[in-house]
């Protein structure tokens, strides 16, 4: 197999699902699996296994901090002693952590040839994903939810006594979004993790549902658009309206000129700048617009869902208009072969004080606010769609 060949294999594309047969029993088969070897495993050690996830996710996060996946891309396989000389590091602590990286498969160790020299290590397909030139990079993903959300995983227990937010107890009484707006910095830096979300689900969201039967769409909390610019792209017909906070569309703006591929679709494209709690401030619907909202409403416990969704149905007036919700939905609460969303519903409650919901618990939320729930469509991925039209 030729360099040139396996470097173009790490950097792969793999955010188009398979289709939906084998999605299904791949899943299947993943979660049979992970049952079947916890009943053969003596309990005490799949207890111990579960607990030093924490450990493998911290060895993650300091590949991903330390820009080592990035310069095993620029370089090459390297030495433990290169790699430290290259990033100002300490080769002794930095073969240590690479060995354990190598045992849980995150990266490959390549044997020395001769007796004395040391292994090199080099990317593989999961250490490929942290390399910001991947098509599907999560390295600011991992990055964000380990520097400014891990501190508020460690207050689970004070939340479950309490009913406190762990995050606004870690981070001055603050929300989220609101110490999100004190450094613009960190707020790109969160934008930008948010849009590597697409790799776990946007073509499947933008091909498993048939967007052009609608004339427009507008992407209510859109961030940068990068999910509009997909579903833009592989739908020749609809126009798209991005709407999110002044600050974010401006650099929205930027980013869609600055970007070869995106500045295509620019004449398709309407930037709008708002609060979704405002109505006022929100694009007026028109016959034909689908209005969707995708991993917002998570963010936010039932009186702010409600509050969001009440402003969108007093911005579609009289409309003939749709809206869709693409939420990591909870289908069955104790055994769920697509993805454990009940994990996913416990991270929101810690982040955001948010919450992953049941179709029922949807069907509420979209009834109180003035819309009759229609579906909820699966994904061949983690997401599903929820639809609702005006009551």
């Amino acid at each position: 197999m030729s360099v040139k060949w396996q470097e173009r294999d790490l950097l792969r594309d793999w955010s188009n699902p398979p289709p939906w047969p084998i999605f299904l029993i791949g899943k299947w088969l993943i979660t049979l699996l992970r049952f079947f070897l916890q009943w053969i495993q003596p309990p005490p050690l799949t207890i111990f296994d579960i607990q030093r996830g924490a450990w493998q996710t911290q060895i993650l996060y300091t590949l991903a901090n330390l820009g080592i996946p990035d310069e095993l891309g620029r370089r090459g396989p390297q030495s433990a002693e290169e790699l430290a000389h290259s990033l100002g590091l300490n080769s002794q602590r930095l073969y240590r952590v690479l060995r354990s990286a190598v045992q849980m498969g995150i990266l490959t160790a390549v044997r020395p040839r001769q007796k004395g020299e040391p292994p090199r290590f080099k990317n593989n397909r999961l250490s490929a994903v942290l390399r910001e030139d991947h098509p599907n990079c999560l390295r600011q993903m991992i990055l964000h939810q380990t520097d400014h959300n891990k501190p508020a995983w460690d207050e689970l227990v004070w939340a479950v006594r309490t009913g406190g937010n762990p995050f606004e107890k870690t981070h001055d009484g603050l929300s989220e979004f609101e110490w999100l707006k004190l450094d613009p910095r960190e707020e790109d830096k969160f934008s930008k993790a948010m849009k590597q979300v697409d790799s776990m689900g946007t073509i499947a969201m933008a091909t498993d549902y048939d967007w052009k039967r609608h004339a427009r769409i507008v992407d209510i909390g859109g961030a940068y658009g990068s999910f509009l610019a997909q579903l833009l792209t592989l739908n020749q017909k609809p126009r798209g309206v991005l709407f999110d906070q002044p600050q974010v569309i401006q650099r929205a703006k930027e980013m869609w000129a600055e970007d070869a591929h995106w500045s295509t679709l620019s004449y398709r494209m309407e930037f709008a700048e708002g609060d979704f709690f405002r109505p006022e401030t929100m694009p007026k619907a028109m016959d034909g617009d689908v209005f969707i909202m995708r991993l917002i409403l998570h963010d936010w416990d039932d009186k702010d869902s409600i509050a969001i969704l009440s402003s969108i149905r007093r911005a579609m007036g009289t409309a003939k208009a749709k809206l869709l919700i693409i939420e990591t939905t909870i289908g069955d609460e104790f055994f769920d072969p697509l993805f454990q969303r009940a994990i996913f519903d416990v991270h929101m409650m810690v982040a955001l004080n948010g919450a992953e919901r049941t179709v029922t618990q949807w069907t509420d939320l979209l009834k109180t606010s003035g819309f009759s729930f229609v579906q909820n469509i699966q994904t061949r991925s983690v997401f599903t769609i929820v639809e609702a039209i005006p009551a």
